[in-house]
């Protein structure tokens, strides 16, 4: 009889049983701003002496634990075999040398770390020497493998039996673990093969790089030798580009957000927007924004709390890119809900992380990290979607835990007939990361809710469904309440991250 696999997490306590797990509720490449910053050799010849004197920069090795780090939980109770490791990347120009993790005698080998790339190509592999004691293991790469700036990766390694070192909360609600020019933001973890990229509870899993910033960066190939260039009689000016390139694979903390190299400054503006036009760009925002005119603009920004306009407003619209999102721990959502545009933004906290109740664009954007509600009473989500939502190529989950009686995560993606019509809505091409509610997308004709049977237009589209520790996606299964007898849904193109089909649920 198959054994459902544990998720990686913390302490002693078994998983939920499928019979004492609550039944469903109704109810994160980031653009690069890559600036090369690789020291480059002086060369000193010096008339009169005896050969030449030549500098080369010092290597520095940087790591994102220090080697006395010593994690809270070094021996995690679950058993299981899991790929296990952290999402990073670089503000300078580099090498990795060496893969390193946090082990004890409990966790049995044999390991082999690799280091991937942002669409999951496995960029260099290492085999860890044996060893019963507990500590940072570290295995040279045998070759060194050149990082680009801004851009995300992931060192992972295979546990075999289990038992690794983690800790919760270490990446909640935004927070990162940051050192010289390495800057981590997740930990993540699969059961199966290849990338993980599942996360649980903003835990950190304690695997690690060896980094120097003294090795020689290769440059970027030319097609043809540069010719001299003329001395520019005025200093030239850089063209602020209108729209940036497409996204290069699934959007991450990596990818989305506030650019690598981008300098905030407080805002001092008035927290209620009421002029037409209003652009914020490269600002700490330290409260919640709410938006009361048309054509509000925010780019490049942090917001320590939510912005949005109300769901029956009329005349107010805004747009947010390349932006983050950190609601915090308690109840909001993080972008809503009226005639917005969402793009490359990340979001976490809060216990919904973007509301479109009508006519918005989602896209490029990452959601996830929604909080525990202590009260035990929140039904938490992604998205809520309500009309007239195109949500495209996301990253989409709600991994808050469970509290009864009744809190938790109802879905990655919700669509609730509870309120109003769901209805001409666009789901395509978006991830639905595994979730720790019962399903990861509603469709919003649940039987027996008011507004169930006037759903009608609902698209679901080349979407890619991964499998969580139940091999289901959520707990139960990809989607619930999607009819697509009802007028103009349809259901198409949509699979497993595995490669394999994934069928509506009427």
């Amino acid at each position: 009889m198959p054994v459902r696999a544990p998720r990686p997490r913390t302490g002693t306590a078994a998983p939920p049983s499928a019979a004492a797990r609550p039944s469903p509720r109704p109810g994160t490449l980031r653009r690069a701003v890559a600036f090369l910053a690789a020291a480059s050799a002086v060369v000193a010849g010096m008339t009169g002496l005896v050969g030449g004197l030549t500098s080369q920069a010092a290597t520095t090795t940087t790591t994102m634990w220090s080697s006395t780090t010593v994690p809270k939980v070094p021996a995690d109770a679950d058993r299981s075999s899991v790929e296990i490791g952290t999402v990073f990347s670089t503000s300078t120009a580099g090498s990795v040398t060496a893969l390193r993790f946090y082990g004890t005698s409990a966790n049995v080998g044999p390991h082999v770390g690799t280091l991937w790339d942002a669409q999951g190509r496995a960029l260099a592999t290492a085999t860890f020497a044996t060893t019963t004691s507990s500590g940072w293991r570290q295995a040279a790469l045998s070759k060194p493998v050149n990082l680009v700036v801004g851009q995300g990766y992931t060192v992972s390694y295979r546990a075999p039996q289990g038992r690794y070192a983690g800790d919760h909360g270490v990446f909640s609600s935004g927070r990162t673990v940051r050192n010289g020019s390495l800057t981590a933001s997740a930990g993540v973890y699969t059961y199966g093969s290849g990338r993980p990229t599942q996360t649980y509870q903003g835990s950190a899993y304690y695997v690690d790089v060896a980094f120097s910033t003294g090795t020689p960066v290769a440059a970027r190939p030319t097609t043809a030798a540069p010719t001299a260039t003329p001395k520019p009689t005025t200093a030239p000016t850089t063209p602020t580009p209108t729209t940036a390139p497409a996204m290069t694979g699934w959007p991450t903390a990596a990818n989305t957000g506030v650019p690598t190299g981008t300098t905030l400054s407080p805002y001092t503006g008035p927290c209620t927007i009421t002029a037409a036009g209003t652009v914020i760009d490269a600002k700490t925002i330290s409260c919640s924004l709410d938006i009361r005119a048309s054509g509000v603009k925010i780019t490049r920004s942090l917001i320590n709390g939510t912005v949005g306009t109300g769901e029956n407003t009329t005349g107010y619209s805004f747009s947010i890119s390349d932006s983050e999102v950190r609601i915090g721990a308690r109840e909001g959502t993080g972008v809503g809900a009226v005639n917005f545009t969402a793009t490359r933004v990340h979001v976490n906290g809060g216990n919904r992380s973007m509301h479109c109740y009508r006519d918005c664009v989602i896209q490029d954007s990452y959601v996830h990290g929604q909080y525990r509600d202590d009260t035990g009473r929140m039904h938490e989500s992604g998205i809520r979607m309500g009309s007239g939502a195109t949500i495209r190529h996301n990253s989409i989950t709600c991994d808050a835990p469970d509290v009864p009686p009744d809190a938790g995560c109802s879905a990655g993606l919700t669509g609730y007939g509870d309120f109003a019509p769901v209805r001409n809505n666009v789901v395509e091409k978006n991830l639905f990361k595994a979730t720790t509610g019962g399903f990861c997308a509603y469709g919003g004709s649940s039987q027996g809710k008011p507004y169930s049977s006037q759903t009608s237009g609902i698209v679901f589209r080349d979407n890619v469904f991964e499998r969580g520790p139940s091999g289901r996606c959520g707990f139960y299964g990809p989607i619930t309440s999607f009819d697509t007898r009802l007028s103009g849904n349809i259901w198409s193109g949509n699979v497993w991250s595995d490669g394999g089909t994934v069928a509506a649920s009427n």
